[in-house]
């Protein structure tokens, strides 16, 4: 979800010019994607304590799927604020939940290997690697595809093929990558019952990592 939030920020204000010919809005449709991802952080974070973090997944990435093909075949200046505030909502969705969930598999790892100890930074290196990483490429990617197009930036009109390869990177693509993003969380195994259960082991092994402890303080302190 960050990668696709990535790529329709990058190319908003291209398509706001070339498909949908809004680009004097293009200043007030980012300030509100940012006011609505703001305000929507506290409604997120109360979704996941009553759902579960896979539900609130689930629907946060799910929420901006029907707006993104809207803004496509919809093109008009109400629409554009309205798929503006459902994105500001998806992309809290996928700023906060992620991180949320990074502590879960952590303590799912440590659980199910007790021996391996402070390999947490290397999960969240990962996370962070890929991410960029694969930024990095869906950018690399559209911007080839833009330039097949006969994209060019220095231009006051561009040809139509540009405008139907931007409605492909905007509407197209994000929805085929957010249907394989669901696909991929339904294999995700850590519901709220395995947190919650995850947690209470957590819990009852650092108790006996304390009791041990102060045993050897007094066996070494007679």
């Amino acid at each position: 979800m960050c990668v696709i939030s990535d790529l329709i920020s990058s190319w908003c204000k291209a398509t706001l010019s070339c498909s949908v010919h809004m680009q004097d809005h293009f200043q007030n449709i980012v300030l509100t994607i940012l006011v609505s991802a703001v305000v929507s952080i506290p409604l997120w974070q109360w979704f996941l304590e009553r759902f579960g973090k896979k539900k609130a997944a689930f629907c946060g990435i799910t929420w901006i799927m029907p707006f993104t093909v809207m803004l496509v075949f919809i093109p008009n200046l109400v629409v554009a604020y309205v798929v503006a505030v459902s994105s500001g909502l998806s992309v809290a969705a996928s700023l906060l939940l992620p991180w949320s969930m990074l502590p879960d598999v952590v303590d799912d790892f440590r659980l199910a290997n007790p021996c391996c100890k402070g390999y947490e930074a290397i999960f969240y290196s990962f996370y962070v690697f890929f991410t960029k990483f694969a930024a990095g490429i869906s950018l690399g990617v559209s911007t080839l595809c833009l330039e097949f197009a006969g994209y060019d930036t220095g231009a006051c009109r561009q040809p139509a093929q540009v405008a139907y390869t931007l409605k492909l990177l905007i509407g197209a693509a994000p929805v085929a990558f957010i249907v394989t993003g669901l696909l991929i969380l339904l294999l995700y195994p850590i519901s709220e019952d395995v947190r919650l259960r995850n947690k209470l082991c957590l819990e009852e092994l650092r108790k006996q990592s304390c009791i041990s402890s102060r045993t050897l303080e007094d066996l070494s302190n007679p």
